[in-house]
């Protein structure tokens, strides 16, 4: 991580052992690639996430829950453990991400 990142890793979060992807439930969702990444449940707005590709409770070794192997935790994945990183997130309306569909939930 870069010494000008504004970004604040949990410090108990760093003395963790760091899981492995599928244990973690972790998800690259390609459809989301090009994405505003401010506007949805993804690693780019989780507390753990390491600018550029990494995370700092999840290996970036290892297979996903779809058994695909990127090398990197990628902006646009999705983990059981996301924690909402507020200097991130850009917008009140969420993707909720539900097996095999896709919702979106705007605040009124």
């Amino acid at each position: 991580m870069s010494q000008d990142s504004t970004q604040n890793i949990p410090q108990e979060a760093t003395k963790l052992k760091k899981l492995a992807k599928v244990t973690a439930r972790y998800m690259e969702m390609e459809q989301f690639k090009d994405s505003d990444h401010h506007t949805g449940y993804f690693c780019y707005n989780c507390i753990y996430f390491m600018k550029p590709n990494h995370c700092a409770i999840v290996t970036d070794e290892g297979a996903d829950v779809y058994d695909k192997t990127s090398g990197e935790i990628a902006p646009h994945g999705i983990c059981a453990l996301w924690e909402p990183n507020e200097s991130e997130i850009h917008s009140s309306c969420f993707l909720f991400l539900i097996p095999h569909a896709f919702a979106s939930q705007c605040a009124n």
